[in-house]
C-alpha cells in the first residue's frame, strides 16, 4: 500500500478527437485562486484547470474544501474507433508535503514514547495517542483520495459519454 495514492487511467470513447476537445473546453474553467462570497456559481463547469494542445491538468469543482481531491494530468490521443484519454490522478504536492511533515512528527512522537515505555519511564497507555493519530492520518489520505477519485472518473465518463460501471 502506498502512503500517498496515485493512479493511471485510460478511458476510450467513440467520440472523435475534435468532439472530445470541444467537450473538455466546455466543461473546464480556468482555476480560480480566490473564491469569495456565499453564492454557488451558476455554471455548468465540472472541472477547473487548463486544456491546451490535447494536454490538460484539471481537478473537479466541489463545494467546500477537500485537500485530497485528485489532480488529473493527462492527454487525449486518437485511438481506433474514437479517442483515448490517458490520465494520472494524484494528490496535490502541497498536501503531500504537509502530510509528510505531520505523519513524520506523529511517527517521531510514537517512537519517543515507545522508547520511554521500553525504558519503563512512560506508562504503556500513552502510546495509544500517537498510534491513533498515525492511523487516522493514513486513513484520511486513503479514504479522501479514493472517494474523490471515483467521483472524478465518473464525471469524466459522463461528459465523454462513456458508460459508468
Amino acid at each position: 500500500m502506498k502512503i500517498f495514492p496515485s493512479e493511471k487511467i485510460e478511458l476510450s470513447t467513440k467520440l472523435s478527437n475534435q468532439e472530445v476537445r470541444s467537450i473538455l473546453r466546455t466543461y473546464i474553467r480556468p482555476k480560480k485562486i480566490f473564491k469569495f462570497g456565499f453564492k454557488a456559481d451558476k455554471e455548468n463547469k465540472l472541472f477547473e484547470g487548463y486544456f491546451e494542445q490535447d494536454r490538460f491538468k484539471i481537478q473537479r469543482i466541489i463545494r467546500g474544501r477537500n485537500s485530497f481531491i485528485p489532480q488529473i494530468e493527462g492527454q487525449i490521443q486518437p485511438h481506433t474507433g474514437g479517442t483515448k484519454l490517458i490520465a494520472y490522478l494524484k494528490i496535490q504536492t502541497f498536501v503531500i508535503v504537509f502530510m509528510t511533515f505531520w505523519l513524520g512528527g506523529v511517527s517521531l512522537s510514537f517512537i519517543t514514547i515507545l522508547v520511554g515505555v521500553i525504558m519503563e519511564d512512560t506508562p504503556l497507555f500513552v502510546i495509544i495517542f500517537p498510534l491513533v493519530m498515525l492511523v487516522f492520518g493514513l486513513g484520511l489520505i486513503q479514504y479522501g483520495f479514493k472517494r474523490e477519485r471515483k467521483n472524478s472518473i465518473n464525471d469524466l465518463k459522463q461528459i465523454l459519454e462513456i458508460p459508468i460501471e
